[in-house]
């Protein structure tokens, strides 16, 4: 730049002498100094070249005293792009201590630093160096209002990455208030809300999270069912599940695992009641197989009345292995141990699970079939590690292995 302007400087002066020269060719002029008993004498046009030639050489001379200076700081310079240069090759190559390295002798020489630092910061984050990181980004906040807050935001970021999260949501809480719409902001704040459980925030938020165009309107729907789910499954009591169901749009009240998530709760504050009404409507709009199963949890409210919705519910489902499931579990429960074995051997059949194994394992411990209670506890197991369950002879032909369905 300053090279730039020298170059105009002395171009301009050459037109302006070219231009003023007729004016001086007929009279050159006359320029008398007097100093000292001594007396100059010369025409304008001689003067005002020496002055131009006095002007140049002092540049020039200027020019040469800075050189080695200015050679030194080109060559630091340089040194400091290489060893940035690789330090982020080693950050991005997960050798965090070689990056730290670097990218700590990048940011003591000279030239911008900031982006170094935070860099380093990042660097020391991964190596669990909280002193250095600390210091990594105290050394970036270089001053200004711009650097300052990409210097919180790298802060608040290295702390959730690092699991220190009521630390962070201060940090973005403020960044928060600052910039409304800052997309990083928005992005890192609903993480570490979302990882905090703060559900009732985290809703709030969503308003602002469609607005800058933080997540398309599918994620932001699948968002606002989870906090749904959240919230119910989060409920401290009866009273507040019941008031977070009825606060709820009607579609995700139609949603099933909104409503598994309620019924499950319901039955875990003792409370089944609030769920056996949203059950059955929820399965008669749409037949599903978990939400059969939760309704026929055998401790979930009167079991002798879901046992009869059940039978009903037979009539138009005769081969669901879900319903089969539920309805030995409940005749179980009711002490009707034959139409229990049928039932649940009849889900094993149609559809081997471990629930269903398990579920088995304990009618037969009770009426005294001990080894063949343990061969369904060993089958739950196995199906649970993914493995295929081993027949049990009950009856001849009855619970071999499904077709298609080898033996681990």
């Amino acid at each position: 730049m300053k090279r730039s302007v020298m170059l105009l400087t002395a171009l301009g002066l050459l037109l302006l002498t070219a231009a003023l020269a007729p004016v001086f060719r007929n009279d050159p002029g006359l320029v008398q100094i007097h100093f000292l008993g001594w007396t100059l004498e010369t025409s304008v046009l001689v003067l005002i070249g020496g002055l131009v030639l006095l002007w140049a050489l002092v540049q020039l001379l200027f020019w040469l005293w800075k050189l080695p200076a200015e050679t030194a700081r080109k060559v630091a310079e340089r040194r400091g792009l290489a060893q940035l240069e690789k330090g982020l090759l080693a950050l991005t190559e997960g050798d965090f201590k070689t990056a730290e390295k670097a990218l700590g002798k990048s940011a003591a020489l000279p030239g911008k630093t900031t982006a170094r630092y935070l860099a380093a910061a990042q660097a020391a984050s991964r190596l669990d160096e909280t002193e250095r990181r600390e210091y990594y980004l105290e050394q970036a906040d270089s001053g200004g209002r711009r650097r300052s807050f990409i210097v919180e935001l790298t802060r608040a970021r290295l702390l959730l990455q690092n699991g220190q999260r009521a630390e962070a949501l201060t940090l973005l809480e403020d960044l928060h208030s600052r910039r409304k719409q800052h997309v990083q902001v928005l992005t890192l704040l609903a993480r570490c809300l979302k990882e905090l459980g703060r559900w009732d925030r985290l809703r709030d938020l969503l308003p602002q999270l469609r607005k800058a165009g933080v997540m398309s309107e599918e994620e932001i729907a699948d968002l606002q069912l989870e906090i749904a789910r959240r919230q119910l499954a989060d409920a401290p009591d009866a009273a507040a599940l019941e008031s977070a169901w009825k606060a709820l749009p009607k579609t995700m009240k139609r949603d099933a695992r909104t409503v598994e998530v309620f019924a499950e709760r319901a039955g875990r504050l003792e409370r089944a009641d609030l769920a056996e009404a949203v059950l059955r409507s929820s399965l008669k709009d749409s037949w599903d197989p978990a939400l059969v199963l939760r309704y026929g949890d055998p401790g979930a409210g009167d079991a002798g009345q879901r046992l009869k919705q059940c039978e009903q519910w037979l009539l138009k489902h005769p081969e669901d292995p879900a319903l089969h499931l539920a309805l030995g579990r409940l005749c179980a429960s009711q002490s009707l141990w034959g139409k229990a074995r049928t039932h649940l051997i009849k889900s094993l059949e149609k559809e081997p699970t471990a629930a269903g194994y398990d579920a088995l394992g304990q009618l037969l411990e009770r009426q005294g079939e001990l080894e063949m209670a343990m061969a369904c506890f060993r089958n739950a197991l196995r199906m649970t590690q993914g493995r295929a369950p081993e027949p049990l002879p009950l009856e001849p032909g009855r619970l071999a292995p499904p077709a298609g369905k080898a033996r681990a």
